[in-house]
């Protein structure tokens, strides 16, 4: 059986976007997207992800709304409590982080 974090770990490589490199809020690998840590593991199936602050408002009610999604203030990153079965919704996750992290990149 696939540890949930592999499957995960396999969903955000897939995008050929994002290098897995040391974490700088863990003691463990983190997600990264042009020089910037977009998500890490909390467990073997929790994920933090950086969705950031502008992403996180457009979308809050519906977030706030998900029993897999726990906000943090007013943070970046979101928890997302992730199961095998919950795959589209996390991919769905890991673009939005994808495509603001980019932006941001773009941006500054």
């Amino acid at each position: 059986m696939v540890r949930s974090s592999e499957w995960i770990r396999e969903l955000i490589l897939s995008t050929g976007e994002v290098a897995e490199a040391p974490s700088r809020y863990k003691d463990d690998l983190g997600y990264w997207l042009d020089g910037r840590e977009i998500a890490h593991f909390e467990n073997h199936d929790v994920l933090d992800l950086r969705l950031t602050r502008s992403v996180i408002r457009e979308n809050r009610d519906t977030l706030k709304a998900d029993p897999r999604v726990q906000l943090r203030g007013s943070s970046d990153w979101v928890t997302v409590q992730a199961r095998q079965e919950d795959e589209q919704f996390v991919a769905q996750l890991i673009r939005q982080a994808i495509d603001a992290n980019r932006n941001r990149s773009a941006a500054t």
